[in-house]
């Protein structure tokens, strides 16, 4: 059997939300002022990861700014459309790549404003 290095994620700890359905008086979506308007789903070790030219690339072709790169590990639970708070900061999820060998998760997010 070989020794497989478990991997390291040093950089610090993202949040992982489900936002709730709240819709304005006029059936718009409304925009998340705290954590409390989301269910909490889990709490995760990350490293930043380099930016690659492809990376923003993509993140322009769908309208989107790529303000961060990140890796985890790889967990099945989380969905394009949670939210990511790191350090106050409420993030979209633009994109998720499974590494299945290496058995992480690469999270392509962009910065929207800072949250409750």
């Amino acid at each position: 059997m070989r020794n497989k290095k478990i991997p390291m994620y040093l950089d610090g700890f993202i949040k992982v939300y489900r936002p709730n359905e709240s819709k304005s008086n006029f059936g718009a979506k409304k925009n998340i002022k705290s954590v409390e308007e989301m269910t909490h789903i889990i709490d995760l070790a990350y490293s930043q990861s380099y930016k690659r030219v492809q990376d923003i690339d993509f993140a322009e072709t769908v309208g989107r700014d790529l303000s961060l790169k990140i890796k985890t590990r790889l967990v099945h639970s989380i969905k394009l459309t949670d939210k990511i708070v790191i350090d106050g900061i409420l993030y979209d999820i633009i994109n998720l790549d499974e590494d299945r060998v290496n058995h992480e998760l690469y999270l392509y997010l962009e910065e929207m404003y800072p949250i409750e």
